[in-house]
């Protein structure tokens, strides 16, 4: 990645490692089910409301090429992305994966199964650390490379 604070998509991040974004997609012109999916962490409401959020989520997931990313407070660095397996160029009989990205270390691509996934989204809107958890068109994304 170059050191020149610039803005880097996920595809043009991981593009480095030949794991590339396959199918992308543009904010849409009408109003999509997934771009009300928002949530600050850790939501004040209780676990069933976390597992139907994070239900919710994966459907859209499962659905139209967007990811969910969480990011930490308070710079909002993203913590990590997690996307269908199918919008990346990633060999594996998962249907789901994690970006994890690290200004330090760098990107770590990780398969996961829809129950890791919902999983994780559970721990994440339950957890005490502050930050947010959204849905986005995975031609949108982007890391700050710093």
């Amino acid at each position: 990645m170059s050191r020149n604070n610039e803005s880097l998509t996920v595809a043009e991040a991981a593009a480095s490692n030949n794991q590339i974004i396959s199918q992308t997609v543009g904010v849409p012109d009408t109003p999509a089910a997934w771009q009300d999916l928002e949530a600050d962490v850790p939501m004040l409401r209780s676990r069933t409301e976390a597992v139907a959020f994070a239900e919710c989520v994966v459907v859209e997931l499962r659905h139209e090429p967007v990811a969910a990313r969480f990011q930490s407070a308070p710079d909002f660095r993203t913590e990590w992305i997690l996307s269908r397996t199918e919008h990346l160029s990633v060999t594996t009989s998962e249907p789901f994966v994690r970006v994890r990205i690290d200004r330090r270390q760098g990107m770590d691509i990780e398969p996961c199964s829809r129950a890791e996934a919902r999983n994780g989204l559970c721990t994440v809107l339950t957890q005490s650390e502050l930050g947010r958890v959204d849905v986005q068109p995975l031609a949108v994304l982007s890391i700050v490379d710093n």
